[in-house]
């Protein structure tokens, strides 16, 4: 795992490839029926928090990525994409998720630097 070489973009880009994170979120990203949908987007609600507290820019940000695409997803019951964007609403300005966010852009930026005057 190399953090530094996740691509920080704009839209739902690296949730299907960038382990170990995909396998955890992915079986958290459930929609069978709303019960599910709600018990999914606190789970992954949840892990948003818990990867801020660690630290991990990476796990944040594709924590978040899961829950916005859950809030955007084609689903028959409507509910299931209101839990999803519910949680997705509370996290998105998190201010320590943006603080982690500055400090890994940084960091990319310095190797990036770095590596290219070798």
């Amino acid at each position: 795992l190399k953090p530094l070489m996740y691509e920080v973009t704009n839209d739902l880009g690296g949730m299907y490839i960038c382990e170990p994170y995909k396998t955890d979120l992915l079986s958290a990203w459930k929609f069978t029926d709303s019960k599910v949908s709600k018990s999914s987007a606190l789970k992954l609600k949840e892990m948003f928090f818990e990867y801020v507290k660690q630290g991990d820019f990476v796990g944040a940000d594709l924590t978040k990525k899961y829950l916005k695409a859950g809030s955007e997803r084609k689903v028959i019951d409507e509910k299931c994409r209101f839990y999803f964007n519910e949680a997705y609403e509370e996290i998105k300005s998190f201010k320590e998720y943006e603080e982690l966010k500055d400090s890994f852009l940084l960091k990319q930026k310095t190797k990036r630097e770095k590596d290219e005057r070798r």
